[in-house]
């Protein structure tokens, strides 16, 4: 071969190699890819536990201290559908749930290495202390209330509290370099003892993973009851009779030293009062502290000494009015006393009427000393606040400039429910009109808040959210569904008897034809008053005919500018003219701009608030809508609050009647509004009151024969001859 045909060659070898190295080999025949085959699979578990089984191709596996399974199985192929991982329990309070893998195990060929995502679970026990650490037993506890970060509800109440519990430890999510594993917290939202909740809600956590006995305390408090006379300072009362928030009552007597000691009071509200001799009434005091508490008793010594007094200034005024009957030693002339000038009182009855004075002054001051029940004016018309009940500890991270005084709270604690009731009642408000759609959450809610009101003799309506967190509205059907499950639960029940039926506003009404209301409020029409949302005349003149009204949420306007009345009554006399029930708005102030809003109304200490009030009652509505008790977001709340204080529900308050009304934060020193009885000062004015009116009766009386005596002399000595004048 000569040398061209060499170097040809050459070439055409080389260029058959790099085409074969382009091209990969070629298997032949007898070749099988390692899918098709047997292997060993590689697990890691997420977390790294030892324990957890697998099984494939009746082959088990377990993990060992490290996580790591390596398990033989006859071909990868398949093998996702083939390989099992069954719940286990590792150990004996620890249990692991398949969650994902990582990874395909069809692919694990070839020493790959699978993560094996696992949840777990812990038996968790817990033990209940006191605030100084002494045990209490399970069987004090009614129920107890968790919550995990993740949403997750466990309520556990009677024989449970004594038994271990599975609870959910751990779970695996996805994480830029693979999975990872989370460890879960529970915090404790209520335990109830004596009808209370005896802790601050998700102020204690617990970590599963790391806490398997929990130890939860309880907000027990060392009261000290006494009772004392009312006008001096020595004990009496035989003891104290104590109604607890569940409405169970004991009696307690007094010990050697004239006092009573409960060491271990939950916290909560309780009616109290002394028996024994004298007179004591109910009083309601909320026990926040360790404290000593004194009970007021109208004794015999105090009965008889205000009946002494009114006596002898009766007997007084009487003789002042009949020189006769006084001692001779005591008597004038007829001629030494001249008469007193037509229309007035003799000088000395006069000042027998000053002491009468005086002593009712008196004990209308007594009355004054101590706050009395504040009980709701009769006004006019029904006054309706609105009220949210969904916040949760976190809603108060997000566009908030304000804050209320009872703190950062969640709509489902009952004591602030029990707290911000009684507070609107004090201030006038006859009921709340209560944000509201079927959710469990909210379902749940309503039902506490129910329960609240019907035992504070509070009212409530529904104001129906017909639209979703978009502003969009919800689909009728569902609008439809949800009205008739509200008639089911609560169309007959007494707190929602305000009118002839339960109120309903229906939020978003207007984005719907009045066909489609029609249909959709048809039926529940028969046990609901359904009122819309209309913003004009025009749209009370179209949609009234097919509702039962109209509740105008109008909180953005500023009253003090003049602007806003004369819509208000072109919407009231359209409604009206077709019948229909008038819910007027009125509203302390708006600032929304942290939730999109760009317009501000300022409060201006009340006079916001008075505007407003005067405008809506120009209007004659059928009932008034305040706006809001707890919008804090749009900031048009009168509950009471860091920034604003009292000033807005004070303002409602006077203007509806109701005078002076309690700081926000009660404490177990002040009687809390809401409740029913007299306080022994406000009973032994009412007593002075009527016995004092006796006297003064009478006083009025001998005025009146003595101007008649004297007239009737003058007329004698007129008709006499003149010389015997």
């Amino acid at each position: 071969m000569t040398a061209g045909g060499r170097s040809l060659w050459r070439a055409v070898v080389a260029g058959l190699l790099a085409a074969a190295a382009l091209l990969g080999p070629v298997p032949g025949p007898s070749a099988a890819a390692p899918a098709d085959g047997p292997g060993r699979l590689h697990l890691q578990t997420v977390p790294p536990l030892a324990g957890v089984v697998v099984q494939v191709d009746g082959t088990t596996a377990r993990s060992d201290s490290r996580g790591r399974i390596t398990v033989r199985v006859r071909t990868f192929a398949g093998l996702g559908l083939r390989l099992r991982v069954p719940a286990t329990r590792i150990a004996p309070d620890r249990e692991v749930i398949f969650d994902r893998f990582r990874g395909d195990p069809d692919g694990a060929a070839g020493g790959k290495v699978i993560q094996l995502g696992l949840r777990t679970r812990r038996l968790v026990s817990w033990q209940f202390m006191d605030r100084f650490g002494g045990e209490v037993p399970v069987a004090r506890v009614h129920s107890v209330r968790i919550r995990s970060n993740t949403g997750e509800i466990a309520e556990v109440s009677g024989p449970q509290l004594a038994r271990p519990r599975w609870v959910s430890e751990s779970r695996t999510q996805q994480g830029p370099n693979g999975l990872v594993s989370k460890q879960l917290y529970w915090v404790v939202d209520s335990a109830t003892v004596g009808g209370t909740s005896v802790v601050n809600k998700a102020q204690q956590r617990f970590l599963p993973w790391n806490q398997q006995r929990w130890v939860i305390q309880l907000l027990f408090y060392r009261v000290v009851f006494t009772a004392g006379d009312l006008f001096f300072t020595r004990q009496v009362g035989d003891g104290i009779d104590l109604v607890r928030p569940d409405g169970t009552a004991e009696r307690l007597p007094f010990g050697a030293d004239g006092t009573v000691s409960v060491a271990d009071l939950p916290r909560g509200t309780y009616l109290v009062k002394a028996y024994g001799s004298g007179v004591s009434f109910a009083r309601p005091v909320s026990i926040s502290k360790d404290q000593e508490l004194s009970m007021d008793v109208i004794s015999r010594i105090d009965l008889g000494l205000v009946i002494g007094v009114l006596l002898a200034v009766a007997v007084g005024l009487i003789l002042l009015g009949r020189p006769h009957l006084r001692p001779p030693w005591r008597r004038s002339g007829r001629s030494g006393t001249p008469p007193a000038p037509r229309g007035k009182l003799p000088r000395s009855r006069a000042v027998g009427g000053s002491v009468l004075a005086l002593l009712l002054g008196f004990a209308g001051a007594a009355a004054s000393a101590r706050p009395a029940r504040a009980e709701p004016p009769v006004t006019p018309v029904p006054v309706f606040a609105y009220y949210y009940i969904w916040f949760n500890p976190t809603s108060w991270n997000r566009a908030k400039i304000d804050y209320p005084l009872l703190g950062r709270y969640s709509s489902d604690d009952v004591e602030v429910m029990r707290r911000h009731v009684r507070m609107a009642k004090a201030a006038g408000i006859t009921g709340f009109l209560v944000s509201w759609k079927h959710t469990p959450q909210l379902d749940e809610r309503l039902a506490k808040l129910t329960a609240v009101a019907r035992s504070e003799g509070f009212h409530l309506g529904i104001v129906y959210q017909g639209l979703n967190f978009d502003r969009q509205p919800l689909p009728a059907e569902t609008v439809r569904q949800d009205l008739q499950l509200f008639a089911a639960r609560y169309a007959h029940d007494p707190v929602y008897q305000v009118f002839a039926k339960p109120v309903v506003q229906w939020t978003g009404s207007t984005r719907f034809g009045r066909d489609q209301i029609d249909a959709t409020v048809r039926d529940v029409r028969r046990d609901l008053l359904v009122l819309g949302d209309a913003r004009s005349v025009a749209e009370c003149e179209a949609l009234t005919p097919v509702l039962d009204g109209q509740a105008y949420y109008w909180s953005s306007v500023d009253p003090t500018r003049g602007t806003g009345r004369d819509k208000l009554l072109g919407m009231a006399g359209a409604v009206h003219r077709a019948g229909g029930l008038w819910f007027a708005p009125i509203a302390p102030g708006f600032d929304a701009r942290l939730v999109g809003g760009t317009r501000t109304v300022p409060r201006r200490d009340g006079v916001t608030l008075r505007a407003s009030y005067d405008a809506a009652v120009a209007s004659g509505p059928d009932a008034i809508g305040v706006i809001s008790w707890n919008e804090f977001s749009e900031n048009t709340h009168v509950e009471p609050s860091q920034k604003y204080g009292n000033t807005d529900l004070t303002v409602l308050a006077d203007l509806l009647g109701a005078g002076p009304i309690s700081p926000a934060p009660m404490d177990s020193s002040d009687d809390t509004p809401g409740h029913s009885g007299l306080t022994s000062w406000g009973a032994l004015a009412l007593l002075t009151a009527a016995a004092g009116a006796l006297p003064l009766t009478v006083a009025v009386s001998r005025r009146r024969r003595a101007a008649q005596t004297v007239e009737q002399l003058a007329h004698e000595i007129r008709q006499l001859p003149r010389g015997e004048q």
